[in-house]
């Protein structure tokens, strides 16, 4: 998961503290999320350390996604906050799983099936922050009626309360794959 954030915010047009803030935390995650990512990448599987390495790096990027998650999201970006909250629940569940998938008696593939599962769920709802930290609300995760079929301009049930549809998630899943 490599993400460029050298472009974040710049159609935004505010500029106060909060938002700068902001900016400089999110930008800094996503550094740490990059080299957690290059470091797990560069661990050789034949190492003695490989899997206490492994699940030393993904403890961290957990901490990462935690304080990611905790971070006070600006107005102007719908969704983030629950997204970023969601993101965090799902990493620490990968993590969680890894941990058992790795320390158990034997390596457990159902396990770390699971753990990858939810590891991808993470990088989906990040996928869908940096869209909307560039001012792209992704059709995924809000749906509006057609204005044409129905006098009505309210959002459906999934806008209105921001759920994500299932669907779309698992498509967007199989596109990135």
């Amino acid at each position: 998961m490599i993400l460029s954030f050298s472009l974040l915010f710049t159609g935004c047009g505010k500029k106060n503290q909060e938002l700068e803030n902001y900016k400089a935390n999110m930008n800094q995650f996503f550094e740490n999320i990059k080299v957690y990512n290059d470091s797990i990448n560069s661990i050789d599987p034949q190492s003695d350390t490989a899997v206490s390495d492994l699940l030393a790096l993904l403890d961290s990027m957990d901490t990462s996604f935690a304080q990611m998650a905790s971070l006070t999201v600006p107005d102007g970006f719908p969704g983030v906050d629950q997204l970023a909250v969601e993101a965090s629940e799902n990493m620490s569940q990968a993590v969680s799983y890894y941990h058992q998938a790795f320390e158990g008696e034997e390596y457990d593939a159902s396990l770390a099936d699971v753990a990858k599962q939810y590891y991808d769920r993470a990088n989906v709802r990040l996928q869908y922050i940096v869209s909307i930290l560039h001012g792209d609300i992704p059709e995924e995760i809000y749906t509006y009626e057609d204005d044409s079929e129905d006098d009505s301009s309210q959002p459906d049930s999934g806008a209105a309360s921001g759920e994500t549809d299932p669907s779309a998630e698992e498509d967007l899943l199989t596109e990135t794959e």
